[in-house]
């Protein structure tokens, strides 16, 4: 049997992996002396309303041993893995993950996969390994699907301010007073190797709004495989924008509130709209 493993960035709670039959491999995040365990110590709620009142948090490097404890009882039980990770370009956990590995002397039983991006996208991965696992698919063939997948989704964020970015540690200080001074509101993706980067600068939420748009019919040229929005804590905003998004690609949109860990660095107006698509599009590029 193979079983999948996926951290808690992929927007999962603790139920939807309890009924997926998914194992969750809760990440962290700091407030001060405070470790909490993403999604199961801190919900969302919670987070983005101490976010709100002021409060600071950070992510936590990635632990291997809470990643060895995850995967010895699977080895220890005969099974083996296919483990679907935050990007491996903002986060440690994939190298995280592939130290446990080597720990456990598994590399013949547990397959690591970089999402290059978080949420949405990564939950399609996870979801899909588990369809192919059910199916008596092995590693191999899962591994190569999974990799083509990620090639057929982008995603793409914005928010009000660069301040979450640079608090969270993904921007500098120079680029953030830069941003504040001429009020930017960047739309930021997942590049090719999972980097959230800047792909336009735009000067307001109204045109950053209408930027996500063209980018998202731009991503339903390729055909819709599906569709998900990510969210903070902005629902009455994601509603609007997901019903648009509805609209116009004609498949349900599944909301994915943004995590914990993720939140410490978009903070809690982020609205980012994915699309998996039927075809492998272009190579990225983006506006700069």
């Amino acid at each position: 049997m193979i079983r999948v493993v996926m951290d808690s960035t992929c927007g999962m709670t603790t139920e939807d992996f309890e009924k997926a039959d998914i194992i969750m491999a809760p990440l962290y995040i700091r407030q001060g002396d405070t470790l909490y365990r993403d999604g199961v110590d801190i919900k969302p709620a919670e987070f983005y309303r101490k976010e709100r009142e002021g409060v600071i948090f950070e992510s936590v490097q990635t632990n291997p041993d809470d990643l060895v404890r995850i995967f010895q009882p699977i080895i220890n039980a005969g099974d083996e893995v296919v483990c679907v990770m935050i990007s491996g370009a903002i986060s440690g956990s994939v190298n995280a993950a592939h130290v446990a590995v080597q720990t456990l002397g598994a590399e013949d039983r547990i397959s690591i996969v970089d999402s290059r991006q978080s949420g949405y996208g990564q939950l399609a991965m996870g979801r899909l390994a588990k369809k192919m696992a059910d199916e008596g698919k092995d590693r191999t063939e899962i591994v190569a699907a999974l990799t083509d997948l990620r090639e057929r989704t982008w995603v793409y964020f914005i928010m009000e301010s660069l301040h979450w970015l640079y608090k969270g540690g993904r921007l500098t200080g120079a680029e953030a007073f830069i941003g504040t001074i001429i009020q930017l509101k960047p739309v930021v993706w997942f590049d090719d190797i999972g980097r959230m980067v800047t792909h336009d600068k735009i000067r307001t939420i109204k045109a950053g709004k209408e930027r996500l748009k063209e980018l998202v019919l731009e991503m339903a040229s390729y055909g819709v495989e599906s569709a998900g929005l990510h969210w903070a804590d902005n629902w009455d905003e994601a509603k609007e924008f997901g019903d648009w998004m509805e609209s116009v690609l004609h498949v349900p949109v599944e909301y994915n509130r943004v995590s914990c860990v993720i939140g410490c660095h978009v903070g809690p107006t982020v609205l980012g709209p994915v699309v998996v698509m039927k075809e492998k599009p272009r190579a990225k590029t983006h506006a700069g």
